[in-house]
C-alpha cells in the first residue's frame, strides 16, 4: 500500500514538473497508480520481452522509452475513466514516468530503507552424508 502511496506521490510532483502532464485529486492519482503498477507489471513486461534485443542493445536505455510509452497509455485510460490525469504526448510520458519512479524510489529508500527492498531465499543448505 506504501508503494501506491510513493507512487501517487511521484505523480503528483511529476505533475507539478512536467509540462503536458495534468493531474486531479490526490485520490484520483492513488487510482492512477494503481492502474499504473497493474501494466506495468502485464504489458511493461510482455513489451521488455518483446523488444529484448533493442534494450540489451542500449543497456536498458531503451526500457525508458517503454516505460514511457505505458505511461502515456496509462493516461489515456485514465482520463477514459473519467479521472483527472492527463498525459499529453510521448514525451510528457517519458519524462513523467522518469520523474514518478525517482521520486517514488527516492521516497521508499529514504522512509523504508533497504528492509524495503526484496529478499532473496536462503540458498539450499547441504546435506553432510554420513558414511
Amino acid at each position: 500500500m506504501l508503494r501506491f502511496l510513493f507512487s501517487a506521490i511521484g505523480l503528483l510532483v511529476a505533475s507539478a514538473l512536467v509540462v503536458g502532464l495534468r493531474r486531479g485529486t490526490f485520490l484520483e492519482l492513488i487510482a492512477v497508480a494503481v492502474i499504473l503498477g497493474a501494466l506495468n507489471a502485464t504489458l511493461g513486461v510482455v513489451l521488455k520481452f518483446i523488444a529484448f534485443i533493442p534494450v540489451a542493445c542500449s543497456l536498458g536505455c531503451f526500457s525508458l522509452v517503454i516505460n514511457g510509452l505505458v505511461f502515456w497509455l496509462v493516461g489515456n485510460l485514465a482520463a477514459k475513466l473519467g479521472l483527472g490525469f492527463r498525459v499529453d504526448g510521448f514525451w510528457p510520458g517519458f519524462f513523467g514516468a522518469l520523474v514518478t519512479s525517482v521520486v517514488a524510489g527516492l521516497l521508499e529508500r529514504m522512509l523504508l530503507g533497504k528492509e524495503a527492498q526484496p529478499r532473496r531465499p536462503a540458498p539450499p543448505r547441504r546435506i553432510k552424508v554420513v558414511n
